[in-house]
């Protein structure tokens, strides 16, 4: 397990758990894409876990949260650090988004139990970023994970 900064959004996304053409047809498709890089990258143990704890999550509500986004979450003991993941699927899938269109950008985090203060801050500044029209298209455009990485740090220091 990697032992990357927890501070900021850009800090705890690893590249390796970026996908700018995610291959998913439903929501839950696209969540076991996006734990599969968590555990690809060696980010986790026990990816059946945090998919079923990610699904329990969307069967409450959707995180679906309108403009293209969704940013799944759950909460896992046993989690040493916040874990991050960022799928894109340009020509969008269905996510029972609160607008009910199809979501193309999907920011999945993952906490462990017990910093759930500092998982809903990460969720509210995501959530505040992704506000933003220029970002969303600058996610849409970027050719490389790295240019995902960059853009994210250059708005969370903007912040």
């Amino acid at each position: 397990m990697s032992t990357r900064g927890q501070g900021t959004l850009w800090q705890i996304l690893d590249p390796g758990c970026i996908e700018l053409a995610v291959k998913a047809r439903k929501k839950e498709e696209a969540l076991a894409e996006l734990v599969e890089l968590l555990a690809r990258a060696g980010r986790i143990e026990s990816p059946e876990e945090l998919t079923r704890a990610l699904l329990a999550r969307e069967r409450l509500t959707s995180t679906g949260v309108g403009d293209g986004i969704a940013i799944p979450h759950a909460m896992l003991a046993g989690l040493g650090e916040t874990l991050m993941a960022f799928g894109r699927k340009p020509e969008g899938l269905p996510f029972d988004s609160i607008d009910r269109k199809p979501v193309q950008l999907i920011f999945l985090l993952a906490g462990p139990r017990g910093r759930e203060v500092s998982h809903l801050q990460l969720l509210s500044r995501l959530a505040r970023l992704l506000r933003d029209p220029d970002f969303r298209r600058g996610l849409m455009s970027a050719e490389e994970p790295q240019e995902v990485l960059d853009l994210l740090r250059a708005r969370e220091e903007e912040a």
